[in-house]
């Protein structure tokens, strides 16, 4: 007798995030959307990437230097945009005007604060909008100060979505620090988004980092990272935040 699935039990999807850049002018935030059923197929294909790269940490924007690792991390470029150009992933990104910010408004805020409001934003605006009506979604973070509050903040998150998109109640199932070692999508995430920061903080790197964000926004099809997507964009969206 077939097994008939529990009327409440729908897909899930998983949103994979990290965030750079919190001392220049404008932070980034963004990350991967991956339907559950592709998590696994994705994170194996990006340890063979980094097998074959003769990484043995993590893809890592802080750390890259070119030289024999360069091949590796455009590997891992080109992988991110195919997924994104096949409908397989979606990137979602928030840009923010960070030193237009009141990093103090309250007492005991700071940095750390800001980017968690930002997760916040992008979260409610672009994930719980896009999918919180037919997906559960459960979110992934790097670990760190600036992805501390928002993963105590899933009630507040659900509430609005629901207010705001008419989502499924409590679409957002869990929002957890993860350890980027640990997880390869993350490292995706923070190599893309490091990029992103890099070209829109018109950073002029010495160092190879230019020639790989050069690299990202190639991949990317796109002229800047300086303008919003249009308003029906939604594999590949990126947000000015005001």
């Amino acid at each position: 007798m077939p097994i008939v699935p529990h009327p409440e039990e729908i897909p899930s999807l998983s949103f994979f995030g990290d965030a750079s850049s919190r001392d220049r002018s404008y932070m980034i935030a963004g990350g991967f959307a991956v339907a559950g059923n592709r998590i696994r197929e994705i994170e194996d294909t990006i340890a063979t990437l980094r097998d074959d790269a003769g990484i043995r940490s993590e893809f890592h924007w802080a750390d890259y230097r070119g030289g024999r690792r360069k091949a590796g991390y455009e590997s891992l470029i080109d992988y991110a945009f195919q997924l994104i150009n096949q409908r397989n992933a979606a990137l979602h990104v928030i840009v923010a005007k960070f030193d237009a910010f009141d990093h103090k408004a309250k007492e005991g805020e700071n940095k750390d604060t800001s980017v968690n409001k930002m997760y916040f934003q992008l979260l409610l605006h672009r994930v719980a909008r896009f999918y919180g009506q037919k997906r559960a979604i459960h979110v992934r973070l790097d670990q760190g100060n600036d992805s501390r509050d928002i993963c105590a903040m899933r009630n507040q998150l659900c509430a609005k979505a629901y207010n705001h998109y008419h989502t499924k109640p409590n679409c957002v199932r869990s929002i957890e620090p993860v350890c980027s070692k640990r997880v390869g999508i993350v490292q995706m995430a923070d190599v893309i988004v490091g990029a992103i920061a890099a070209k829109r903080n018109e950073v002029q790197h010495t160092s190879p980092k230019g020639e790989l964000a050069d690299y990202v926004l190639k991949a990317s099809g796109r002229a800047s990272w300086h303008t919003d997507t249009s308003f029906s964009a939604r594999f590949l969206t990126v947000w000015h935040h005001k």
